[in-house]
């Protein structure tokens, strides 16, 4: 079990981000302050789920999450499980780093972000594409809820139909 932490904001760029599905299951209402943000340095690999890597000159979009200290220890458990993150660098999906990263009206904040884990980094992931502008909702890869259900709706028909 990873081990609790100081509390700061959390950057997110991808399933996370607001009206994103796991956003809902873990930060809706338990956050203080929501807000534009990005991370320098780092880039986006991936079409099915985005996995931050170093990559100087380049950017991450996403959003910069307070949560509500009464909610801070659950919140950090729920976003380890879903990252994968173990508290151990060689066997985690993601890892948890801190990282300034800069708010859209130009403050830097210290945050906790999920970066791909090393070993994933040099195996799989390397051959995934470049997230375009380091935005992954904008690109077009995250699913909006609307989305999510009519591909839902169309599978549940396909398969009456198809009975």
């Amino acid at each position: 079990m990873t081990r609790m932490t100081e509390q700061l904001p959390v950057f997110v760029y991808g399933t996370l981000r607001a009206q994103q599905g796991n956003y809902r299951r873990i930060l809706a209402g338990r956050t203080a302050c929501e807000r534009p943000a990005s991370l320098e340095d780092y880039t986006l690999l991936g079409s099915v789920v985005p996995f931050a890597v170093p990559r100087e000159g380049r950017r991450v979009v996403g959003e910069l999450m307070d949560v509500r200290p009464e909610a801070w220890r659950m919140v950090l458990r729920r976003l380890d499980h879903l990252e994968g993150y173990t508290g151990a660098e060689f066997d985690s999906l993601y890892v948890r780093r801190q990282h300034v990263v800069q708010c859209s009206d130009g403050e830097p904040v210290r945050a906790y972000f999920y970066e791909a884990g090393p070993a994933h980094r040099e195996s799989w992931l390397m051959g995934s594409p470049e997230v375009p502008g380091g935005d992954w909702v904008a690109s077009g890869f995250a699913r909006t809820p609307s989305a999510a259900r009519r591909t839902t709706a169309s599978r549940s028909s396909r398969r009456r139909r198809l009975a």
